[in-house]
């Protein structure tokens, strides 16, 4: 599992809008410490066509987050990954 697989699980789990703080609190709890910096994690998932970054190495696939504020984010649709 990657992080962005344990954030997009712990998407799927909590639901609607979630701060990377609360994303990064729940992928703890079931995952463990292995990551760190959720909110550059969080950022790169967001597609360019929703005001992401061109610069992000993350796979279009996985580009399934929606910025709705600074630092608070949702999925765009709902997708399976696992």
């Amino acid at each position: 599992m990657t992080q962005i697989e344990a954030i997009i699980d712990a998407f799927h789990n909590l639901g609607g809008e979630r701060t990377a703080r609360e994303i990064e609190d729940w992928v703890t709890k079931k995952y463990g410490s292995r990551w760190k910096d959720y909110s550059t994690s969080m950022a790169d998932m967001v597609p360019v066509s929703h005001g992401g970054n061109n610069s992000s190495e993350v796979p279009d696939y996985y580009r399934v987050l929606n910025r709705v504020e600074r630092g608070r984010y949702c999925l765009i649709e709902e997708k399976d990954f696992f």
